[in-house]
């Protein structure tokens, strides 16, 4: 399938190759699985479609036919599923967080923009446009 990010309509669109309209989810707002004005979408190889909640600074993770997983990242207050990995000029220096909640601050999401979802390695990378950087978060086997 194709899913395209309504940015406009605080939603995702989800689409045939050839262009059919299939379904759509989200709404506006800041709850649980609602969008405000989505940017990107991405998906993994399990199914997991993630997309870039642009205004609400984080990225939301759904099922195949809409239903919200979970979300993680921009309000640090849950647990997450991911390893987040920061890198920057010196490589040996790498740190990590396993739960959102210990994030510090300046590693939050400000307004993502694009996300992708790279196979070859199992991680995320997501455009995080007001920090202009590049956030890398490895998927766990295990939730």
């Amino acid at each position: 399938y194709v899913y395209v990010a309504d940015h406009r309509n605080h939603r995702v669109q989800k689409f045939t190759p050839q262009g059919e309209y299939v379904a759509q989810f989200g709404s506006y707002g800041t709850g649980t699985g609602q969008l405000n004005h989505p940017t990107d979408v991405a998906v993994d190889p399990d199914g997991d479609v993630y997309v870039c909640d642009w205004a609400n600074d984080r990225v939301q993770v759904y099922t195949q036919d809409g239903r919200y997983l979970t979300g993680f990242i921009g309000d640090a207050e849950q647990l997450s599923k991911w390893h987040q990995e920061s890198v920057d000029a010196n490589p040996d220096a790498v740190k990590a967080r396993r739960q959102a909640r210990s994030l510090e601050a300046t590693w939050r999401l400000n307004m993502p923009r694009a996300v992708e979802f790279d196979t070859s390695r199992n991680r995320l990378l997501i455009a995080d446009t007001n920090r202009g950087r590049l956030q890398i978060y490895n998927k766990l086997t295990e939730y």
